[in-house]
């Protein structure tokens, strides 16, 4: 397989995993950012990288909303008046994730 595949979000590189196994996914055949495929052969886990990428967007988006919410929780969690309801956990499966390290 060739390089693993890493997105850029305010300019930091990360690596693109699978959404099953949690490992880095890869080019399968050639590197071709516009028409090629990528994924993890192990799980079986493959799709256009085009396709790859919008489910990258999807979960980045998503983990973003929860890291919001969490940290409103914790807020409301302080304070005598406030409360907070809402999610705050992935309630769904994602073929493809990627690694914030934040």
């Amino acid at each position: 397989m060739a390089d693993d595949i890493s997105i850029s979000i305010n300019e930091q590189s990360h690596p693109i995993l699978c959404g099953t196994c949690q490992q880095p996914i890869a080019f399968i055949g050639e590197s071709n950012t516009d028409t090629g495929k990528a994924g993890c052969v192990p799980c079986d886990n493959i799709a256009d990288i085009q396709e790859v990428l919008k489910m990258v967007a999807e979960y980045a988006k998503d983990e973003g909303q929860l890291m919001f919410n969490r940290m409103a929780r914790d807020v409301a969690r302080q304070s005598k008046i406030m409360s907070f309801e809402g999610q705050t956990s992935q309630n769904k499966a994602h073929r493809f994730v990627v690694d914030l390290k934040l």
